[in-house]
């Protein structure tokens, strides 16, 4: 330990005494280790957090395969096969008895009206045996408990979660024992919990019990009896010593048995019997929840993370090439301290004692850019973004022990060359100064490290290239509708319990008030907004057409009268929705080219004679009349139209189509504007407020902010390549220009003997760039290879599209311009070399 320490010193003094290497190498490899200890703060927070809660790693989620699958489902997120029945629950919490308990829990949106204000946010319904199941304690009052979950029998109460209660109520203890409203209901809060449920992409504000799920979720009706409606999440914990292969063995026992028994019961809604009882239970890892980012930005994280490391690695072998210059350059000192009698074990430690530290220099610099990098990133994260909340600029002991690590790490990879080379001393040379023959001994390494750099930059280049023309492609498509000079925003009367005259009474006295203002042009609403992400499809039935095993579930929306004209949506024939469409009229529709298409031939004419009906069966009448078409718009993403028919529907008549949509209406308001519509933002506030002060107000925006928040997430793929691009090339080009500098220097006299025997300033200058080439045309070679397999990757699992095979050579000749720049000004140190002076030096 005394030899290590003496090491480490005398490494200390050696940096010390050239601290312009010093600082290079260290920002060098801080900016390879900053970056990604940003970037593996996101992986981290996004793919790998579990939930707070006690002992996460016991937690186990149920999902269910099956090749049958019938009822509704209500889903906020997550696969189909994660979602239950409530009776299922029942059967399974109640017969198991190889779990420490077993929770049920649903997310819903939720109006929260206090005494003060109003506001739109999600609420989780849990069973009363949730919080114990999860190992959580109250920060402020108590939790829910089985009593307050009772059967058609629930205790009003409501236990809000820490970030709602400080952002909401800024911490106040006095809001326990207050009284709130949520969609309507009277409910006491009861307690405050460092929780916010089970999905990082819709994260509740307040907790109630489940059992109060007809009176809250006004959109489903009751639900708690339907064995074929699945709408819940199941989490259990697994008991000490019981292995989860036994436990999904008894579960999968009273599962079936339920199946059987629900299948005697409800066989006239069942059609398939066999396969009916064709299923199985499995416990998947129930320590992150239900992860949604990890479902949809899985794959552009981690090849985020791909990138990173390539960063670091370029870092590592300029730092590499940095030390194996310096190690050339002390090679007559490291010759006699052999001659002294220093063992090769000696001189492999001393200089791997400099590379640690470097490395840990490099580590605790990283960390201090890192911290930077990520709140530069977060400021990139819209605010309205569910991301924006998921994601800290806090970097906790995950990231700092990466950091360490990929101190240790690198500093081992990149001392370890130049400590290899160190090692071959031959004593006669280096004594006799003949250094030039011994420094040839590292440019080998050298050249494999540049030309290694070079093909990584090309590959992160063409990789910042796919991801910026997605971002591009995005930004310039056009959707099918006029965005310009609109304003948006949500609301939603029925969610107050308001019957619905009430409702469609509040929303049309929002409509003709915002009319009345100055400036509007046309204000129109719907069921569900423009390019949201949300679909609804449902299966049909169509007069006349014979219905196949494959056909799609057309998507579908309620819209106002006006609706196409406002939102500029050309009619390709027959008339838009009026006034007169009311529930007591002949039910009307408006479909696409797409449904046309698919289900008429294409033939618009006979679309125009055509009914159809929802649902399916021998019972279904089609009694829907389309009374027009209109071409297919990206009404759900501004990814390519799907090839899922669209519906459009009077909102008059949502009554008409039965089920939990004549008791759901929701609004997102779009009102045309002859100037700026963001002026008319706080005025809408105002308007909703004095038609009902309990309605809240949210996603008031722009559609133009709402198109950018909608690739909020690609363009900020887009910009940290382009950031990680732009490094690895900025890295490479010193990595070059490091070794051609020291190429030049090591060849001075060969260069001042050409120059004594006539060559000119051509030949000497293409001596270097003749160099540079080679190292270029191998590095761009083994670069395309790479930036082959890396677009195959991006399109594979990130859903991207590689750029024009022109952007991905301009990449490739950006790079080649920034090697011919990083080579010039060594060529041109080679042709001021002064002979004499050349030759009297050696």
């Amino acid at each position: 330990m005394t030899t290590i320490w003496g090491d480490f010193r005398y490494a200390f003094r050696q940096l010390r005494k050239s601290p312009d290497f010093a600082l290079t190498a260290v920002l060098t490899l801080a900016l390879g280790i900053g970056v990604n200890a940003a970037v593996f703060t996101v992986f981290n927070q996004v793919l790998l957090r579990t939930m707070p809660v006690q002992k996460p790693g016991e937690l186990v989620m149920l999902e269910e395969q099956s090749k049958y699958e019938t009822g509704g489902l209500n889903s906020y997120g997550g696969d189909n096969p994660l979602y239950f029945a409530y009776p299922a629950y029942q059967t399974l919490r109640d017969g198991d008895r190889t779990l420490r308990g077993l929770a049920a829990a649903a997310v819903q949106p939720a109006s929260i009206v206090t005494a003060k204000d109003a506001d739109q946010n999600m609420m989780q319904l849990v069973s009363g045996n949730y919080f114990s199941v999860m190992g959580l304690s109250p920060v402020l009052g108590r939790l829910l408990i089985p009593a307050d979950d009772v059967y058609h029998a629930a205790n009003p109460v409501a236990v809000l979660s820490a970030d709602y209660w400080r952002s909401r109520f800024g911490g106040d203890p006095s809001i326990l024992n207050q009284a709130i409203r949520v969609n309507g209901v009277a409910t006491t809060v009861v307690g405050v919990v460092p929780h916010t449920g089970l999905m990082d992409d819709n994260r509740a504000a307040i907790f109630l019990p489940i059992t109060m799920q007809p009176q809250l979720d006004i959109g489903h009706g009751d639900q708690l009896g339907n064995a074929l409606d699945r709408w819940l999440n199941i989490i259990g914990r697994l008991s000490p010593g019981v292995a989860r292969a036994q436990a999904e063995e008894e579960l999968n026992t009273l599962w079936w048995n339920w199946r059987r028994d629900t299948l005697n019961l409800q066989s006239h809604h069942i059609g398939d019997k066999t396969d009916w009882l064709k299923t199985h239970l499995f416990l998947t890892n129930g320590s992150r929840g239900i992860s949604l980012y990890s479902k949809h930005l899985g794959s552009p994280i981690r090849a985020l993370q791909a990138m990173a490391l390539v960063v670091l690695l370029i870092a590592c072998a300029n730092v590499a090439n940095l030390l194996l210059v310096k190690a050339a350059g002390k090679h007559a000192d490291l010759a006699l301290r052999a001659a002294l009698g220093a063992n090769r074990r000696r001189i492999f430690q001393q200089v791997l004692a400099e590379g640690t530290l470097l490395g840990a220099a490099g580590a605790v610099a990283g960390l201090g850019i890192g911290w930077l990098s990520l709140k530069l990133l977060l400021k990139f994260v819209p605010d309205v973004s569910s991301l924006h909340d998921l994601l800290s600029s806090s970097m906790d002991w995950h990231a700092i022990t990466f950091c360490a690590l990929a101190g240790i790490v690198t500093s081992v990879l990149f001392s370890l060359a130049p400590a290899l080379v160190s090692m071959r001393v031959e004593l006669l040379r280096a004594l006799h100064g003949q250094t030039g023959a011994v420094s040839a001994k590292g440019s080998w390494l050298r050249n494999l490290f540049v030309t290694g750099e070079i093909a990584l930059s090309l590959a992160l280049l063409v990789a910042a290239t796919v991801f910026s023309w997605t971002l591009y492609q995005l930004r310039n498509v056009d959707p099918g509708f006029g965005a310009d000079h609109v304003l948006t925003f949500q609301v939603d009367s029925s969610a107050l319990g308001k019957s619905g005259p009430q409702v469609e009474n509040d929303y049309e006295s929002i409509r003709n008030a915002a009319l009345r203002q100055p400036g509007a042009r046309s204000v129109v609403y719907a069921r569900g907004g423009l390019i949201t992400g949300d679909e609804s499809g449902r299966n049909i039935t169509v007069a006349g057409y014979e219905t196949r095993d494959n056909d799609p579930s057309p998507d579908f929306n309620w819209v106002s009268s006006g609706f196409f004209s406002t939102m500029q949506i050309p009619l390709l024939a027959g008339r838009e929705f009026s006034g007169q469409d009311t529930a007591a009229l002949q039910k009307v529709a408006i479909v696409d080219e797409a449904f046309v298409k698919h289900y008429f031939d294409g033939d618009v004419r006979k679309a125009l004679r055509g009914q159809f009906a929802f649902g399916a069966g021998n019972d279904v009448r089609p009694d829907i009349q389309i009374v027009g078409v209109i071409p297919t718009i990206r009404a759900i993403s501004l990814e390519e139209p799907p090839p899922v028919p669209f519906i459009y529907l009077p909102y008059a008549q949502v009554f008409a189509a039965g089920g939990h949509y004549s008791r759901s209406r929701p609004a997102t308001f779009f009102i045309r504007t002859s100037g700026d519509p963001g002026q008319f933002a706080s005025m809408m506030r105002t308007i909703v407020h004095d038609v009902d002060r309990n309605l809240p107000v949210t996603g008031v925006e722009t559609m133009r902010e709402h198109l950018d928040n909608a690739i909020s997430q690609t363009r900020l793929m887009s910009m940290l390549t382009l950031s990680m691009g732009g490094l690895a090339l900025t890295l490479a080009a010193v990595g070059l220009y490091g070794v051609l500098s020291f190429a030049v220097a090591q060849r001075t006299r060969e260069i001042g003997i050409r120059i004594a025997m006539g060559a000119d300033k051509g030949n000497i200058s293409g001596l270097v760039l003749r160099h540079v080439g080679g190292l270029a045309a191998v590095g761009l070679a083994m670069g395309s290879a790479l930036a082959w397999v890396a677009v195959r990757l991006l399109r594979q699992n990130g859903g991207l599209q590689p750029a024009p095979v022109g952007l991905q050579l301009l990449a490739g000749l950006v790079l080649v311009v920034v090697i011919l720049a990083a080579g010039y000004l060594p060529a041109r140190r080679a042709t001021s070399v002064d002979p004499m002076e050349a030759l009297r030096a050696e």
